[in-house]
This record gives C-alpha cells, sequence and structure tokens, in this order.
C-alpha cells in the first residue's frame, strides 16, 4: 500500500521539492499540504486537483500517515505536537530551532515516532559520521567551516554547519560555545583551539560546506556541495518511509544512516 504523506509549508521551497518527488513516485500518495492563509489559494492552482492544501494541519492529519514538515520553528513545534495528539509520525528539517523549541519535539517525540534532521543530505550524514575520527587523528589541527547559501536563507550559520561544528567539538570533548568563532573582523588572529565557522549568502545555491583541517604543513578539505534542493527531497521521503512503524521516540540521521548504509 502506498504511503500518504502530507507536507507542512507545502508551498515552500522544499515543500514544493517533496511534493514533486512524491508525485512521481508510486510508493508514495501526496494527499495534501499546510500553508499560510494568505498563500493557501495560489499554491493550490499548481496542484493536481486531488492534492488538498489546507490552513490548519489538523485537517489534514485524519487522511495521512506521515507529516514531513519544512516550516519555520515556531511552525514546526506546534505540527509536530499536533502529530502526537493525533499519533501521526512527523519527520522535520527545519533549521534554526532553539533549546526550548528542540525540547518541544523531543517532548512529542514521547508520543510518537519523530524524526529530526538539519539537513536530510546523505552525503552531509556520511561526512557526519567519519569527521570524528577524522579530527581526533588530526588533533592540534586548525578548522575551519565555511558554508554558502541562497540569498533568502534566514538562520546563520546554517544548522548543516552548526551539526558539523557540533560533531567535532564533541569528539575533541571541547565546548562549542567556548571554541566557536563566527567571522572575523579587525585584528583577530587565530587562537589555538578556535573552531571558526563562516556563512556566506548570495544567488540561489543550495548549499555547499567546507571543513578545512590545517597545520603549517599541510592541509586537508572536506567539501559538499548540493546541486539541488531535490537531493533533501529525496532524503526526506526515505526517511519518512524509514519513521512509519517505528516505535515512539527521536530519531535522527545516524539512526537512519545505520539502520540503511552501516
Amino acid at each position: 500500500m502506498a504511503l500518504r504523506i502530507g507536507i507542512g509549508g507545502i508551498g515552500g521551497r522544499m515543500g514544493r521539492e517533496i511534493a514533486a518527488v512524491a508525485q512521481a513516485d508510486s510508493a508514495f500518495v501526496l494527499v495534501g499540504g499546510v500553508q499560510r492563509t494568505e498563500t493557501a489559494s495560489a499554491v493550490r492552482s499548481t496542484l493536481a486537483p486531488q492534492v488538498r492544501v489546507v490552513e490548519s494541519v489538523a485537517d489534514l492529519l485524519p487522511e495521512i500517515d506521515v507529516l514531513i514538515d519544512f516550516t519555520s520553528p515556531a511552525a514546526t513545534v506546534s505540527h509536530a505536537r499536533a502529530c502526537a495528539s493525533a499519533g501521526r509520525p512527523f519527520v522535520s528539517g527545519v533549521t534554526g530551532l532553539s533549546g526550548e523549541q528542540l525540547d518541544g519535539l523531543r517532548q512529542a517525540a514521547q508520543s510518537i515516532p519523530l524524526f529530526y534532521a538539519r539537513n536530510m543530505s546523505l552525503g552531509i550524514n556520511a561526512i557526519l559520521a567519519i569527521l570524528p575520527s577524522l579530527v581526533r587523528a588530526l588533533e592540534g589541527y586548525d578548522i575551519e567551516i565555511v558554508e554558502t547559501h541562497h540569498r533568502h536563507k534566514a538562520d546563520a550559520p546554517s544548522g548543516t554547519a552548526l551539526a558539523l561544528a557540533e560533531s567535532i567539538a564533541a569528539a575533541l570533548h571541547a565546548d562549542l560555545g567556548h571554541r566557536a568563532v563566527y567571522g572575523r573582523q579587525g585584528i583577530a588572529p587565530r587562537r589555538a583551539g578556535e573552531l571558526g565557522i563562516h556563512a556566506v549568502r548570495g544567488g540561489g545555491s543550495s548549499g555547499e560546506h567546507t571543513i578545512l583541517l590545517a597545520d603549517e604543513g599541510e592541509e586537508i578539505r572536506i567539501a559538499h556541495r548540493a546541486l539541488s534542493r531535490r537531493t533533501f527531497a529525496h532524503g526526506a521521503i526515505r526517511v519518512a518511509d524509514y519513521l512509519v512503524g517505528k516505535p515512539s521516540g527521536f530519531y535522527t540521521m545516524a539512526d537512519y544512516v545505520g539502520a540503511s548504509y552501516l
């Protein structure tokens, strides 16, 4: 039986990509999506007649098997709570969440299987899997992260850059809050142990991340470039299929990659 999917933010950049992927694969049925009142009518005109566009997620939940959400930090927490009340699995790829908002997702995950990832790319998550070993092997090397995204991206640094930085800090048993330097200005020579994180915004880039590890004799660069948002849409669809049928809990890409590839 085909998996019935709903999309939070169906009219957004990622929502449209996920809708296209779901409609092109017979293993899935796109039931509908949630969109803000002021844009819902315009979004309806771009979709097949049978795809519902609703303004309240509660109107969609009885008809779907899983909700995939790419809205905003506040909206994704609200949608997670609605899914928890309705007993529907929930996938969120929203970035820029505060600690309190992440706690809200974890609370919802006590009632339903809930999947959260700041990046749905399998390539990025493969990098996250190997990065701790590399960092420990090169302990003492300078480390910098540079990320580039389209001009419309609201949060900086990106959720992916923060995930990379958190992985590096954890591997070194370091406090990211004390190590991170977000850009540099003026007279600011590099201090030992710093972790530089730099955000670039412009044009239409779907996302580029580079990790530089260097000492005075050599440097290593690990780079990932998303060629299309379709990469993230395929990832979101895959993890939605993985999540349905799982017991309640908070799932991440580490669970998915481990279950599927390692």
